[in-house]
């Protein structure tokens, strides 16, 4: 395995922020780190040579790029406080609390499983500890914080972009159980930052419970003869402002491919259907295309403010139409044009 080393390059009229791990932290704006991937590899194990290359242990706090994967990790707490964070280690709970712009991810090393605001999350890859430092894969860092880690490969640059603070993160929760020859694997979303805590909490709370509810049921029914007794389901992401969060689930249920999905209107703090959101009329012309079984929940929004139908009977069909692309545009009511098109 081989890895490149990082360092972070002084940008023309960035802050400079000395910290207390022995490198500099550059920022180009408040809100962007700019990071060089110098071109010449070094293999793990190699001797320090005449030219200063460095081993592996000898690379405390510096990230860390495998070309043979294709991944990045980064030092949490170099990162970190470079972007204006905090790095500390709770000695009471035994985890590493990351906070930065009112975000704490408490994360132990090796270990998925996380908590982000006292929420239960699973995190995208775990976190290493090498020679005494926390290293993040760059899943971690963009998912939670930054909302863009990108590797250039041919300027060898990394650039990490924080994302808008007033969208809220979504996290996720694997949940899984196993039993007599059956077994489930769910993403369950985990929205934190909301204006409103007390929603927050209780919309976390019914997305579990009823995830949790849906997996049960599938372990208690009736085992299917043909069927694998495999529940997988993973969230995919459309629409996701402050205002508005729009998912679906896709995967398989006893081998047969599933699909749905929700749509949150967080400034209105509720579930919505296309009846909470299209005219009367629009809404008719909808189910003449959707077709017989479709329901009025079976659609997603997509980032651009596209609408989507989930079409076929139940959850049991992949197919999607396309209505912006493929038929007349939907007519908004009022206060969701202005909603979807801020």
């Amino acid at each position: 395995m081989t890895f490149k080393k990082v360092s972070i390059i002084t940008i023309a009229g960035a802050a400079l922020l000395a910290g207390a791990i022995g490198i500099a932290m550059s920022l180009t704006s408040p809100n962007e780190m700019e990071i060089e991937v110098p071109e010449a590899p070094v293999e793990q194990g190699t001797e320090i040579t005449e030219e200063g290359i460095k081993t592996l242990e000898n690379m405390e706090n510096m990230p860390i790029y495998f070309d043979d994967q294709d991944k990045l990790l980064l030092p949490l707490r170099n990162v970190m406080e470079g972007l204006g964070g905090s790095v500390k280690w709770n000695g009471e709970t035994r985890a590493v609390e990351v906070s930065y712009r009112g975000r704490t991810l408490a994360v132990q090393p090796g270990e998925k499983e996380a908590t982000l605001n006292g929420y239960e999350v699973t995190l995208p890859e775990a976190v290493e500890m090498i020679n005494g430092c926390l290293y993040a894969d760059e899943k971690v860092i963009s998912a939670y914080y930054t909302g863009e880690v990108d590797f250039n490969h041919e300027t060898r640059q990394v650039t990490l972009q924080t994302k808008d603070n007033t969208v809220p993160v979504l996290a996720m929760k694997e949940i899984s159980g196993k039993k007599e020859g059956k077994s489930y694997t769910i993403e369950v979303p985990v929205i934190v930052g909301l204006n409103d805590g007390k929603y927050e909490a209780s919309l976390n709370d019914k997305n579990m419970q009823e995830m949790q509810a849906y997996a049960d049921d599938f372990m208690t029914a009736e085992a299917k003869e043909d069927g694998d007794g495999l529940l997988q389901l993973r969230v995919k992401t459309g629409m996701y402002t402050k205002d508005f969060l729009s998912i679906w689930w896709e995967g398989t249920k006893d081998g047969v491919s599933v699909k749905f999905a929700k749509n949150f209107d967080l400034m209105g703090q509720k579930t919505v259907t296309l009846a909470d959101m299209l005219t009367e009329a629009s809404l008719e012309e909808m189910k003449a295309v959707a077709g017989e079984g479709w329901t009025e929940d079976r659609f997603c929004l997509t980032s651009e403010g596209g609408l989507v139908l989930l079409k076929g009977s139940n959850e049991s069909s992949l197919e999607m139409h396309h209505w912006t692309t493929e038929g007349k545009q939907p007519v908004w009511k009022d206060s969701y044009k202005a909603l979807l098109h801020k």
